[in-house]
């Protein structure tokens, strides 16, 4: 065989193996530019959505409440967080924070099935009703911080 033919089949060869690389890479590429892109937009309409959440968990603040937490209040309560889920944020909880969303609103829904204190709506609830709330929520509150990242120290 000829020299000058074995070049060109080289130079063919070298560069379809050039050209199938050059293929795969830039589709990699493309893909994680999509994944990006993507995580940026889901990250910002998490954080949006999370902090509607934050505000409707208000009423049930350990520290410094406006007013005592009542059954009315916690049915209040129950029935904005339901809304928020349906027209809001549900589809941005993410799985490390729906169990943390689903504990609270049971504890609410305890509160809310409890007969006595429906007989009383007005009433401030005792402790033995707070505690659990206060915790649920603060376990909801340090899940959707840890999501979006808010108390982590920055990367660079």
């Amino acid at each position: 065989m000829n020299d000058a033919l074995l070049s060109l089949l080289t130079g063919l060869i070298s560069g379809a193996i050039a050209a199938v690389v050059t293929y795969f890479a830039t589709l990699s590429k493309a893909r994680l530019d999509l994944t990006i892109e993507y995580d940026k937009e889901l990250r910002q309409k998490r954080l949006e959505a999370y902090r509607e959440l934050w505000k409707k968990l208000k009423p049930l603040a350990r520290y410094s409440p406006e007013q005592p937490p009542t059954y009315q209040i916690v049915k209040a309560t129950a029935e904005n967080l339901r809304d928020w889920y349906f027209d809001v944020g549900g589809i941005y909880l993410s799985r490390e924070s729906r169990l943390p969303y689903f504990a609270l609103k049971q504890a609410l829904q305890d509160i809310i099935d409890h007969p006595e204190l429906q007989k009383k709506p007005e009433t401030a609830l005792a402790g033995q009703w707070l505690k659990p709330l206060h915790e649920q929520g603060r376990i909801l509150r340090e899940s959707l911080s840890n999501d979006i990242g808010s108390r982590r120290s920055p990367f660079v």
